[in-house]
């Protein structure tokens, strides 16, 4: 297979700040010609792959078909062509500190073509770019260092350095041949640091470059390679010893390394991706490999089509008629003035005129029904595509949305008004294709002699076009993806604006926002720059052609009669092209909508979780595909199975080994420490995670399909991060159960919102703001609960930290009420009250993602060893020990008045 990679390598434009990773994967892959899917890399990013470590990278790299490579090299080292490091994913350090990934592809000269994730493709000094590196440090035993640095992948570019300070090839063989004669780690590595030393001194003007270097550069390594390191500062030395460790006497001497880390690739692996795929893989990664890439133009052709072919047929013809109409109209005019001195009465001058007239009343005729049907088409196309995409997202997944940045999703959406002005744009292109070629045709008529300089002007217009809309793609790309990452930073200003000024982060948000705006600019000049610099030599090219025909046709002394019509024809060639040019332009940021908008139309439904073999079912009519009904349990609880369920989130594993079984109407407390998996747990019951081990079962059928989304409709959760919208206090209890199972007076009864609804000063209808801005913690977690109260058919409740910020009176009153109202249902409670579970039947111990103990609290209790019986009487402990201490002041908020108890 062939391992070339392109000259241009791949722009990828991460969408947040973690995508680095993913961003520079699909480079690399894509720069190789093997097709993934940026969507789906972020995907597995967010599940069983780490996209932060390169390590991961390596081996990910490795699996989709790259003969990758992490290896650390001293980073002058980096770009020189004996070391055979590029193309490569190499890390280097951002100005706040943090580390990111970038592409090195190639050394042109002093400058390098680098792709950035967060800025796109881009040329650096090379210079620049070595200071940008990360410099890495990691131990190694001296063997291990002493083999590599004797081979040619470190004495190669050792050479060339010592090429570059102008010494011989005998000298460089003598110094060379005495560091490798050394079996220890210190010859080679003080002529590496002798050489880097006496290369900066050069640099800096100190020494001249031959013999006199040379004299230098041995003094030093002879001083280095014995005892006297400090020759050379430590910024010089690729390597230096570690102490040993006292406590390990025979332990083996290690050395630090200080250098670039990078994982280069070589070309492919000996086995196609195709094989590859047939390893153990991921899903995510496999969907990678096989989800085949959108072709925006396919797609809006099917969806333009399902209007029929006979109106864009007739659509076709009216343009050419137009077009040949325009042509027809210079034609009459050079006859009506050739022949309006012959014509010898006024009478038929007039009908002459009449003619001509009337073809302009024609032609302005048929623009009224043209302008009328593209705009139909733009309309429906746009409306139709916003119904796919509003039908989509409720069958995505909530990994999808996890996985992607909430302004980003929302410049997809907006950005479909766009689409509106396609079909305007697709026949204003073929109307200028048409008058451009009937006008190259007229000019060949009349001159003849001129046909293959029409042609050539025919054929530069193609290729201009082709090549700018190439350059332009990724322009524009780049460009509306800075975009939708700055909006980013509006929704976060507005969600969280109090914080923000609470606790003096205006500053670094600032300063974040201008790091996103100032590459947003960069990008934005570079765009424009390359347009206007497109346009110029377009123009140029353009009149060129123009003034040769024109000067063509004088010297063989064409007819007078023709002159006038070919010089009109002839300039008009230019501006026609010009035009055309200006509207292709717009082709890019058209095809950059477009793509955008089919990659959550083209991602895999949460109930079938496959990727198509083909997206042409993107814009197809929705067909009604034949799923699999659960059978129907309205009235009866669920029972839950876990078999060795294991589950992974940026490839570390959250959960493992989880075994569980909650029979049909159980009530069951699960505790644990913060962080230590409980709300992971359940989340595989609300979808949020799927097991990459074992299997969930819900009444013994595998939690998949289907049966996820049927479960969710009959599951009742209150959590602390169930969005409470700016709407009214009715319309956020019925949300989601417009006819729910309770009436609204029981509602407020058995969630104890009297007294919020006391308060509120237009009772049921006052809105309670964004995110429940306008009412108190404690308050808002009672209208979670009314809300989940009002559900109806309720099989399985997962109460999720249910009454954080109630007191302890309130948080027991309501958790009675709750599982009072849901006895006959399957119940999970997730809290770190301990004192609350002892009155439920079951309680599961959840510890570093693992079900540590499962049993009555009563019979875990009892055990002075258990897990539950440790943390019971801790929490006694802080109760009656730390709270009870007569060190606090006790301050009261009721009603808001601030009292101190006694």
């Amino acid at each position: 297979m062939p391992t070339t990679p392109r000259f241009f390598v791949p722009e990828v434009v991460q969408t947040s700040e973690m995508d680095c990773g993913p961003a520079s994967l699909k480079a690399l892959l894509e720069g190789f010609d093997i097709s993934a899917s940026y969507g789906r890399l972020r995907e597995a990013c967010q599940t069983e792959v780490d996209g932060t470590s390169i390590d991961t990278i390596e081996q990910v790299a490795i699996q989709l078909g790259l003969d990758a490579e992490q290896i650390m090299i001293p980073a002058d080292h980096l770009l020189l062509p004996e070391a055979n490091a590029l193309p490569a994913l190499v890390v280097v350090r951002l100005p706040n500190g943090l580390t990111h990934f970038i592409i090195i592809w190639s050394k042109h000269g002093r400058f390098v073509q680098v792709m950035d994730p967060g800025t796109g493709r881009r040329w650096v000094d090379e210079k620049q770019l070595l200071a940008e590196l990360y410099i890495h440090r990691f131990p190694v035993p001296v063997q291990a260092y002493r083999d590599w640095a004797g081979t040619d992948g470190f004495l190669a570019p050792l050479r060339r350095r010592l090429g570059e300070l102008q010494l011989t090839d005998a000298r460089i063989a003598e110094l060379i041949a005495q560091a490798t004669a050394d079996p220890g780690w210190r010859g080679l590595a003080a002529l590496d640091a002798a050489t880097r030393m006496v290369a900066s001194i050069v640099r800096a003007n100190g020494l001249e470059r031959g013999e006199i270097a040379a004299q230098v550069l041995t003094r030093f390594f002879e001083e280095a390679r014995g005892t006297n390191l400090e020759i050379c500062p430590t910024p010089f030395w690729f390597v230096e010893p570690l102490p040993r460790d006292p406590a390990k006497a025979d332990s083996a001497e290690q050395l630090l390394l200080r250098g670039a880390v990078l994982v280069r690739v070589r070309g492919l692996a000996l086995k196609p991706p195709e094989v590859l795929v047939e390893k153990k893989l991921s899903p995510e990664l496999v969907a990678a490999l096989q989800e085949p890439p959108l072709h925006p133009e396919k797609e809006l052709w099917r969806a333009l089509r399902q209007d029929g072919l006979f109106a864009f047929g007739v659509l076709v013809i009216a343009l050419f008629v137009a077009a040949l109409g325009v042509t027809v109209e210079a034609l009459l005019l050079q006859g009506v003035m050739k022949l309006g001195l012959s014509l010898p009465q006024f009478g038929t001058q007039l009908v002459a005129i009449g003619v001509l007239f009337a073809l302009v009343l024609f032609l302005f005729a048929l623009e009224l029904p043209l302008t009328t049907v593209e705009q139909r088409i733009g309309r429906r196309l746009e409306t139709r595509l916003r119904i796919l995409l509003l039908e989509k997202i409720p069958r995505l997944s909530d990994r999808y949305f996890h996985s992607r940045l909430t302004s980003d999703m929302a410049m997809r959406a907006h950005g479909l008004r766009a689409l509106r002005a396609l079909p305007t744009l697709a026949v204003n292109v073929l109307r200028l294709g048409f008058q451009l070629l009937l006008t190259a045709l007229g000019v060949i008529i009349l001159d003849p002699v001129s046909a293959p300089w029409a042609i050539a002007f025919a054929a530069v217009l193609g290729v201009v076009a082709y090549l700018s809309n190439i350059i332009q793609r990724e322009r524009e790309m780049r460009l509306f993806t800075h975009n939708g990452t700055l909006s980013r930073f509006y929704l976060d200003a507005l969600l969280g604006l109090i914080p923000a000024r609470m606790h003096g982060a205006e500053r670094s948000m600032r300063r974040e926002h201008e790091t996103l705006l100032t590459e947003w600019a960069r990008s934005s000049f570079d765009t424009w720059r390359m347009i206007v610099v497109l346009q110029g030599l377009s123009a140029t090219l353009y009149a060129a052609f123009s003034v040769v025909i024109l000067l063509n046709f004088a010297a063989r002394g064409g007819q007078t009669s023709n002159v006038l019509l070919l010089f009109y024809w002839t300039l008009n060639l230019p501006a026609l092209a010009q035009a055309m040019f200006t509207l292709l332009e717009q082709y890019p940021l058209m095809r950059n909508h477009t793509l955008r908008l089919l990659e959550p139309l083209g991602a895999p439904d949460e109930v079938s979780q496959v990727v198509e073999s083909s997206t042409s079912q993107l814009v197809e009519e929705q067909s009604n595909h034949p799923t699999t009904q659960p059978p129907n349990h309205l009235g009866s609880a669920i029972g839950i199975t876990m078999n060795h369920v294991a589950v992974q989130a940026g490839g570390h594993t959250i959960l493992s080994d989880i075994n569980l079984n909650i029979k049909p109407g159980e009530h069951v407390a699960i505790v644990g420490p913060s962080g230590a998996g409980k709300s992971s747990l359940v989340g595989i019951l609300l979808g949020w995670h799927k097991p990459t081990e074992g299997q969930c079962c819900i009444d013994d059928a595998p939690l998949d399909g289907e049966r996820l989304r049927a479960l969710r409709r009959e599951t009742a959760w209150v959590d602390p991060a169930v969005q409470l919208w700016n709407r009214s206090l009715l319309a956020n209890l019925q949300y989601g159960n417009p006819d729910g199972d309770n009436s609204v007076g029981n509602t407020l009864e058995e969630a104890d919102l009297f007294g919020i609804l006391e308060r509120l000063p237009d009772g049921m209808q006052t809105a309670l703001g964004e995110s429940g801005g306008l009412v108190s913690g404690g308050e808002g977690q009672r209208v979670r609960l009314g809300r989940a109260l009002n559900k109806k058919d309720v099989r399985l409740a997962i109460l999720d930290e249910p009454f954080r910020g109630l007191d302890r009176a309130a948080r027991r009153a309501l958790l009675l009420q709750a599982r009072a109202h849901w006895r006959e249902a399957t119940l999970l409670c997730i809290t770190h009250d301990l004192g609350e579970t002892q009155a439920f039947e079951r309680v599961v111990v959840v510890e570093n993602g693992r079900v540590v103990e499962d049993g009555a609290p009563s019979v875990l209790a009892a055990r002075p060893n258990s897990r539950y019986c440790a943390m019971l009487s801790a929490e006694e402990d802080v109760r009656r020990g730390l709270w009870a201490s007569a060190a606090w002041r006790r301050l009261w908020i009721e009603e808001g008045e601030l009292r101190e108890s006694q």
